[in-house]
């Protein structure tokens, strides 16, 4: 029977690499995102190079009716949902005397916010089921608050909250939830800027391995967090 997981928040980069990664494996892939066009671009080229497939499902992560409606057409079209990644993320790069209201509350909205709806529409059938994998894409900024982004730092901090409240509280029900810190920048779609070393970024394919070893695991020997560097050429290095 095909496994379908659900990342909420691709682009390109890190979020493509993950549905391809999925998709790679034979999964079904619910690609929820606000950009339609992209998402059907990516949906038709996964259908086209991987034994897995993918759904384009639009979705305003900043709105739980809109999340609501995606996991339903999830549900109708790819069948229960194994496998979410909460992924992501609207915070911009303000410090407190920047950062307004509205957009200090989107970057919650998108962040913790989504990943609480999100989460919500599949932990029962998990639990019922045959279990489940819920994953976080969390940051440095997880784990030590970054000048200059309070609204990024802010998100980031309350997911991983999340993630360790999950993990306790769903673990025992055979859902396994993890919080993947990735400590250092990843290659931009568009490759290497200029004057800058290319080991000093994170492959983003790499980083999908890292997640895809996270599903694979055994539910008696659940990693909770895993921290994705570059070894000391990471310029955010732990």
């Amino acid at each position: 029977m095909t496994r379908t997981a659900v990342i909420a928040g691709v682009g390109p980069g890190l979020g493509e690499s993950l549905a391809e990664r999925f998709a790679a494996e034979g999964y079904a892939v619910g690609l929820l995102a606000r950009s339609e066009s992209y998402l059907d671009d990516l949906a038709e080229r996964i259908d086209e190079q991987s034994p897995g497939t993918a759904l384009a499902v639009p979705t305003d992560l900043a709105d739980p009716l809109t999340i609501d409606a995606a996991f339903e057409e999830v549900r109708e079209s790819l069948g229960a949902v194994d496998v979410l990644v909460n992924h992501a993320s609207a915070a911009t790069w303000e410090g407190v005397r920047e950062q307004d209201a509205e957009t200090f509350r989107r970057a919650l909205a998108v962040g913790p916010e989504a990943a609480l709806h999100c989460s919500k529409a599949v932990v029962d059938e998990m639990a019922t089921g045959d279990g489940g994998t819920i994953i976080f894409t969390g940051a440095t900024t997880s784990q030590r608050g970054r000048e200059g982004a309070l609204g990024f730092s802010a998100a980031k901090f309350a997911c991983r909250g999340m993630a360790q409240s999950m993990a306790r509280e769903l673990g025992p029900e055979g859902i396994h939830v993890a919080h993947v810190v990735i400590d250092g920048q990843i290659l931009p779609p568009d490759g290497v800027p200029d004057n800058r070393d290319p080991v000093s970024f994170l492959d983003p394919d790499a980083i999908a391995n890292s997640y895809w070893s996270l599903v694979e695991q055994d539910v008696e020997t659940m990693t909770h967090e895993v921290h994705v560097t570059n070894g000391t050429q990471s310029i955010e290095f732990l």
